[in-house]
């Protein structure tokens, strides 16, 4: 029988409140997220989304103009 390893992501305070606000709103720009108090920092900010972006299978996706 073959086993298959779990491996899990944890999730950062400040990525888990990036996700709670997504939840809610569906779609944020950093401005939108930075007025909600999410975080009070653009480039942390941005930080956080970009990791949660590029996980192996990603909880944000992105969209540009």
């Amino acid at each position: 029988m073959k086993t298959r390893r779990l491996f899990f992501q944890t999730l950062s305070p400040s990525q888990e409140k990036v996700l709670i606000a997504l939840a809610k709103f569906k779609f944020l720009t950093t401005p939108q997220l930075l007025n909600l108090g999410v975080m009070a920092n653009s480039d942390n900010l941005n930080k956080q989304i970009s990791e949660l972006r590029f996980w192996r299978n990603p909880s944000v996706a992105s969209v540009k103009f």
